[in-house]
């Protein structure tokens, strides 16, 4: 009996540890989107408005997106070219407008 107990409360621990807690506001998130400009490259709805050039952001989650956004924050990721204003718009952000702005991209199809 307590073997079976032990082996579902570690499977939960597993699902739980698995699954993504996002905190953001993707309504705040969707302001900031458009307050940033960041349809002017990567389209409205994240489908981006020249694919070789800027990354779709529609489908990817919220975590990526956030990783991403500190990774261009702290410079440990250099944008090249036109990507380069990733650098300066990510630098400006706080942590609470990179977890509502990935939550907003997470929303997107």
């Amino acid at each position: 009996m307590l073997k079976k107990v032990l082996l579902a409360a570690a499977g939960t621990v597993m699902f739980c540890s698995s699954v993504s807690v996002w905190a953001g506001d993707a309504e705040a998130g969707k302001a900031l989107y458009a307050q940033k400009g960041c349809a002017a490259c990567h389209g409205p709805q994240g489908q981006s408005t020249n694919p070789a050039m800027f990354p779709v952001l529609a489908g990817k989650d919220a975590n990526y997106i956030s990783e991403q956004l500190h990774a261009f924050k702290s410079g440990d990721r250099k944008g090249q070219g036109p990507g380069a204003i990733m650098n300066q718009v990510s630098a400006a952000m706080s942590d609470s407008d990179i977890e509502n702005l990935a939550a907003f991209v997470e929303s997107l199809k």
